[in-house]
């Protein structure tokens, strides 16, 4: 579920990027939204990291 969750996050950040190419978001909103999801990122790339720290390798 960690994985789809973090390939659902690419995604929507994908097409954040897009919106804001487009002019469809302004730079300003761009920015925020980025950072917030960045920060996301970063959280459950941290959890997904300490799951398989967690989790022996067979």
């Amino acid at each position: 579920m960690l994985n789809k969750a973090i390939t659902k996050l690419d995604i929507v950040k994908f097409f954040e990027q897009l919106a804001w190419e487009s002019k469809i978001i302004p730079t300003d909103k761009y920015s925020d939204l980025i950072e917030k999801l960045e920060e996301i990122g970063r959280q459950l790339g941290g959890w997904k990291k300490g799951l398989q720290a967690k989790t022996p390798r067979l």
